[in-house]
């Protein structure tokens, strides 16, 4: 049997495998679109995140950039493409050939040509598939189907935080790890305490999931941030920029920030091709920490970490109760970010032994444990409009961190909203806090950031926005008069299910019905 776990990252991805020798976790490399990524003190085969759509082939990974095709035809270049599809506002279609390439069918394109490659090496018979703490159904629904299109073997999903702490901690039931994910699109934290299924044997771990917390933030932001400030000090404008010399820095950009884990001071050129003329770019461990704090990334970080620990401490673990520290993704490989947690938890604590592999390798560990006990990541209510208001109110069925199978302690009693009403329609949805930089695209489709803004977000579990329909009613409904009792249940699947009892009739017009696949 051989399992393999696939880390689908903004900037990166990652395919992992457990060695039948040694039965340790191993990172494939794929000749043509790995890249070996030496950030680490060991070299890492990194697949780049980014797709080519040619006039007769699609081109992955770390071909894309060695043959520097997003500078000769950016139009055909794509990047970033699962940290659109994780976000609320997604790029419009890019038109190619006369053809519309939506985002969420770019990164299929991308997931597709992966696999395939996977295929020529081995033939898995079980896939293991990470996504972000804070991802919401639709990302979710969207990787289910293309699991489906692909016809992956046993697929299984993880959250990315869970997946690193059951790397680093899985051979030690009842720690309690905090896993700081932060990576090119995305920061995640986990606090997660694992447990011995049976006393005594260690041989199975059981995860349970204590807090969570996330921000739609990573490193792809810093990269922009620090550019749109070297153009800032040297009084050049973004407007006059082409696609090109945007994309040019932005890769500049991305190397400087990662020779700033080791050097205090980096330069380099950019060459700006539209006013022939050279410009040095360079940045110290100063400026590159005031941009960080200008653009609120270390007060998110901050405030994520207050975020867990306050959930935590609700749940009678204190700060001093948590083991580990695990960083995760290229990002934690900033000092200033370091530095932050160092002084939040303390040197001892604090952990970087596999930044880049944490996750896929983690992930494997889903093979060696019984099960992993989660929680939901976000609130669920129901969205009600209000006509003498004009507003949305909500009505909350369970909230965040509700541990699962659940089922609703009271009933909700329903009237109809028009006399004669003959079907119960609802808008269930998700409801959480964000916390996001804001992102917005140019009429060449380059992408711009700024400042984090939060919100109170709503997000229809039904498709096309459509009221969710439980049940008919016949005879139709008064106004008025209580008419139904509905039972909402969460079941061990993340199912969420209603059963529906008729006031009128007595008749059960709906037992367990499912409703929506809750993430």
């Amino acid at each position: 049997m051989t399992t393999i776990a696939i880390d689908f990252g903004t900037s990166n991805t990652i395919v992992a495998y457990i060695d039948p020798q040694t039965q340790l976790p191993l990172t494939m490399q794929f000749d043509g679109i790995s890249h070996l990524s030496e950030r680490q003190a060991q070299a890492v085969a990194t697949i780049p995140s980014q797709l080519f759509i040619g006039q007769t082939e699609i081109i992955v990974g770390e071909t894309v950039r060695r043959q520097r095709l997003g500078f000769t035809q950016p139009e055909r270049y794509f990047t970033t493409f699962k940290r659109d599809l994780v976000a609320d506002f997604q790029p419009p279609d890019r038109v190619i050939d006369g053809k519309p390439y939506p985002i969420a069918q770019v990164a299929e394109l991308f997931l597709t040509a992966l696999w395939q490659r996977v295929l020529a090496q081995v033939q898995p018979t079980k896939v293991i598939l990470t996504v972000p703490t804070g991802a919401f159904e639709p990302y979710v629904t969207w990787y289910r189907t293309v699991a489906e299109r692909l016809e992956l073997p046993l697929p299984v999903w993880v959250d990315e935080s869970t997946a690193a702490a059951l790397g680093y901690a899985v051979q030690r039931p009842g720690s309690r790890c905090l896993v700081v994910d932060c990576g090119g699109g995305t920061l995640d934290l986990s606090l997660v305490r694992t447990h011995e299924v049976n006393p005594g044997t260690a041989t199975f771990v059981q995860a349970e999931v204590l807090a969570k917390s996330d921000a739609y933030i990573g490193g792809v932001d810093i990269d922009i941030w620090m550019v749109e400030d070297y153009l800032r000090r040297n009084g050049l404008s973004r407007s006059r920029l082409s696609q090109v010399s945007w994309l040019t820095l932005l890769e500049l950009a991305e190397r400087l920030k990662i020779r700033l884990s080791q050097e205090a001071e980096v330069k380099d050129i950019w060459f700006d091709d539209e006013a022939l003329m050279a410009y040095e770019l360079s940045f110290d461990q100063a400026q590159f920490e005031a941009i960080l704090e200008a653009n609120q990334f270390l007060e998110r970080l901050r405030q994520t970490i207050d975020e867990v620990l306050t959930a935590a401490f609700e749940k009678g673990i204190q700060k001093a109760d948590i083991e580990q520290v695990l960083l995760v993704g290229g990002s934690c490989q900033i000092p200033a970010v370091q530095q932050l947690l160092v002084a939040y938890f303390g040197r001892s604590r604090v952990r970087l032994d596999k930044p880049l592999e944490a996750v896929a390798h983690g992930a494997l560990a889903l093979t060696q444990i019984a099960t992993v006990s989660d929680e939901l990541r976000h609130s669920y209510a129901i969205r009600l409009w209000e006509p003498y208001s004009r507003t949305y109110t909500y009505f909350p069925l369970f909230d965040q961190g509700t541990r699962y199978p659940h089922q609703r302690a009271e009933a909700l009693t329903l009237q109809v909203a028009i006399e004669g009403q003959t079907e119960l329609r609802l808008d269930i949805g998700e409801l959480a806090n964000t916390f996001e930089a804001e992102v917005a695209y140019d009429s060449a489709g380059r992408m711009v950031s700024s400042q984090m803004n939060r919100d109170a977000t709503f997000r229809s579990l039904s498709r096309n926005q459509d009221e969710i329909c439980l049940a008919r009613l016949d005879p139709p409904g008064q106004l008025g008069i209580d008419r139904l009792v509905v039972q909402f249940e969460v079941t061990a699947e993340r199912i969420l299910v209603a059963t529906v009892r008729d006031l009128l009739t007595q008749r059960v017009l709906v037992q367990d019905q499912a409703v929506a696949k809750l993430v």
